[in-house]
This record gives structure tokens, C-alpha cells and sequence, in this order.
């Protein structure tokens, strides 16, 4: 049976959903590069100066390297999802709202010297405060959009039909 035009539309993404995926995508990449650059520095300091090279406090590679590779992987591999409209991808979108966020405005809040070093420690906290202005008003917006009955239920037709 052939699909018409309405059931065809009825599976794409809406448009604000399509913002989200632009965004998150944009916005992975752009927290990717700055992570995978102070890593590739990192290691290849380690590897010319083997001898005199320091390792930074652990807390720095955590919050730093580790998380943002993580969160922009997992931003990356949901906004694809999301333009699929994938139920997996609209809860890991949810999350990636919220666990962030809650994360970093507890460093923020807290100001281990380990994460913000005195030599350099205000370039990371006007960094990550600056981060935070821009991530809270779009993890709100996220937060709105992807638990608003008709959003959700684009990501529920979906998964129906696939059945």
C-alpha cells in the first residue's frame, strides 16, 4: 500500500523540533572541539616532555575533557534521533536538558580551586558561567518543548507505525 503525502508529513519532524536538532547538533560540535583540542594538547605535551610533564588535578580532565566529550557525543547521536523523531532520542534530549546544567551550576556554586586553579581559574569560571548563560534558557526551551503533549505525541505516532 502506497503512502500518501499526509502519512509522509506525519513522520517528519516539526519545525521546532528541527531547531532543537540544528542546535544540539551545532552546539555538540562546537563543545567537542574546545574538550578534543585540550586533550590532543595534553597528550601531546605528555608525549614531547615525558620527563618534566605534570598531569592537571583529575577534577580538571572530569569537567574539563571527560564530560564535555561525553555530553556532546551523546548530543551528537540525539539529534540525529531526534530528526528521526526517536522516543530514545526526545528522553535523551530531556536528559541532556537537565543532568548538564545541574552539573556544572554545582561546580559553579561550589568553586573547587582543583576545577578553577588560581593561575588560571578565572578564564574557567567566566568560561563556564558564560556556558551556563546560554545552556539554562535552552535547557528550559527543551524542557517545555519535548513534554508538551503534541511534541510528544510526533515521537508516539512514530513508534506506533514502526510497530
Amino acid at each position: 500500500m502506497p503512502i500518501t503525502h499526509d502519512e509522509e508529513s506525519a513522520h517528519r519532524a516539526s519545525g521546532s523540533i528541527m531547531v532543537v536538532v540544528v542546535a544540539q547538533f551545532v552546539g555538540s560540535v562546537a563543545l567537542l572541539v574546545p574538550s578534543g583540542l585540550f586533550l590532543a594538547e595534553e597528550l601531546q605535551l605528555h608525549h614531547s616532555y615525558p620527563s618534566t610533564y605534570r598531569t592537571l588535578h583529575p577534577a580538571v580532565y572530569l569537567y574539563y575533557v571527560i564530560l564535555p566529550i561525553s555530553f556532546s557525543l551523546v548530543g551528537i547521536v540525539t539529534s540525529i534521533g531526534l530528526s528521526l523523531l526517536r522516543e530514545w532520542a526526545r528522553k535523551s534530549a530531556l536528559f541532556l536538558a537537565t543532568i548538564p546544567a545541574a552539573v556544572y551550576v554545582e561546580v559553579l556554586i561550589l568553586r573547587p580551586p582543583s576545577v578553577f586553579p588560581r593561575r588560571v581559574g578565572d578564564i574557567y569560571l567566566y568560561a563556564v558561567a558564560g556556558a551556563l548563560c546560554l545552556l539554562i534558557p535552552l535547557s528550559i526551551w527543551w524542557l517545555i518543548l519535548f513534554t508538551r503533549p503534541g511534541v510528544k505525541a510526533q515521537f508516539q505516532s512514530r513508534k506506533a507505525t514502526r510497530s
